[in-house]
């Protein structure tokens, strides 16, 4: 699966990619969605950001709809970069351990 973002400076368009993209791929409504976006403490702007997931072979094909349109992407990453990464488990290795049997040694 591939995880893709897209800019549009008029919410209305990224909108209609939105739903082109729900009925022409068969998404469900959380696998691709749009938001405002913006800077903080910039003034508000009409940009908008879409993203979703996608898998591999339609990676391809939602870039092309989003430059069609006049979309920008901004990201398109292998959806495991996404997860968080595993907490290591307490006592098995870390700085926190290092220093424990630092302390002990001392």
């Amino acid at each position: 699966m591939r995880v893709l973002a897209a800019r549009f400076s008029d919410r209305r368009i990224a909108a209609a990619v939105c739903e082109k993209l729900q009925r022409r791929l068969r998404l469900d409504p959380p696998d691709v969605d749009i938001a405002p976006l913006g800077v903080l403490g910039q003034p508000p702007t009409t940009d908008t950001l879409l993203a979703g997931r996608f898998a591999d072979d339609q990676a391809a094909e939602v870039s092309a709809l989003v430059r069609e349109n006049g979309g920008e992407i901004v990201a398109n990453v292998d959806e495991t970069w996404t997860r968080p990464r595993p907490r290591p488990a307490q006592g098995n290795g870390g700085l926190s351990s290092v220093l424990r049997r630092e302390r002990l040694r001392a």
